[in-house]
């Protein structure tokens, strides 16, 4: 087999899509409501890399399913100033609240479990995690990696019980999506570190004789926006941000290793239903921050500056029993739109 063609479209795969989000605008997203059709959807929405790879699969193993719930995040904008004008800074900073990692696991664990029974209801052999697990591939593959969940100050990646998260997937997790182009650099640095989980999924996907199936989920709370972009924007007199709170899938992908490796990558992000969260509200103000408030404004009024500054911080409130019938629901169709596009090429 030449690896060569297999190792660039992996490493590619990690950093493309935050080189992308760095260059162009992230597509419109696509409403999830109760008259979507996941069969009908997945042929709009889904890319499909390397077709050949989910032609005739009837035999699977799935040592990866990961669900990334972003659980914070920030935009800032900004003016230039422009001739006698002052600056003009606004921010805002915007917190998960109302659910927590037991809600989360618990979500994540639901999707695995409907993720497998849609797989043998479409006529799919799946591989016990029992058989997987004795693998010593697989055990390799999970030395490697880390132990769910993943977390930083912005997100959390979990996986079912007893899974690891390695290659690619552990390489981003806890990124919460970032944009940056360091994060599209960082990513591909860690893809290079992750090239051998790739070649051991090839090894592991012969001892099994089952395509080796690993699913990539994120889940978003806010869409926040930037009014001041581009020239035109930072010449304005003033700046300004828009933030909307309702969960959406930014993100979702299925790799498949059979005779040769092929990927699904949800196009747009999708829209669930707002009502998920009971509350928008401003984050507990501490003393420190009062403080820091008055410090700053004294030295504009010493310094009779014309610049001004602002910055919130809100919390985006989930009611937990919608949250998760929401976000499930959301998340189970995108499982549902993989499993009829791997049924299409059997």
């Amino acid at each position: 087999m030449n690896l060569l063609p297999l190792l660039t479209a992996a490493l590619l795969a990690a950093a493309l899509p935050t080189l992308a989000r760095a260059k162009e605008a992230t597509p419109d997203p696509v409403a999830v409501g109760a008259g979507f059709d996941a069969a009908q959807q997945s042929d709009k929405l889904l890319k499909i890399a390397e077709a050949q790879a989910f032609k005739g699969v009837t035999r699977v193993a799935v040592p990866l399913f990961t669900v990334e719930f972003v659980t914070a995040d920030s935009v800032s904008a900004q003016t230039s100033g422009f001739a006698a004008a002052g600056r003009s800074n606004v921010s805002v900073h915007y917190a998960l609240k109302g659910v927590a990692e037991p809600e989360l696991q618990a979500l994540t664990d639901q999707l695995y479990a409907d993720f497998l029974r849609d797989l043998k209801a479409a006529g799919i052999d799946v591989l016990p995690q029992s058989q997987l697990q004795a693998s010593s591939i697989y055990r390799k593959l999970a030395a490697g990696g880390s132990p769910a969940p993943i977390k930083s100050d912005s997100a959390m990646t979990l996986a079912p019980p007893g899974m690891a998260i390695y290659g690619f997937s552990k390489s981003s997790a806890g990124t919460g999506g970032g944009s940056s182009l360091f994060g599209a650099l960082s990513a591909m640095a860690s893809g290079f570190s992750a090239v051998g989980a790739v070649l051991e999924t090839v090894e592991l996907q012969k001892e099994l004789a089952a395509a080796i199936v690993e699913v990539q989920m994120r889940v978003h709370f806010v869409q926040l926006t930037n009014n001041n972009k581009g020239f035109l924007g930072r010449m304005a007199t003033s700046a300004s941000v828009d933030a909307q709170v309702l969960p959406t899938i930014t993100s979702a992908s299925m790799s498949v290793q059979s005779s040769t490796r092929g990927s699904l990558t949800l196009s747009n992000p999708l829209a669930l239903d707002a009502t998920a969260f009971a509350e928008v509200r401003s984050a507990p103000t501490t003393a420190g921050d009062v403080a820091g408030a008055v410090l700053v404004g004294l030295i504009r009024l010493a310094s009779r500056s014309g610049d001004s500054s602002s910055s919130n911080s809100m919390e985006a409130v989930a009611d937990p029993a919608r949250y998760r019938a929401v976000v499930g629901a959301g998340l189970g169709t995108v499982s549902q739109m993989f499993v009829h596009r791997l049924r299409s090429g059997l």
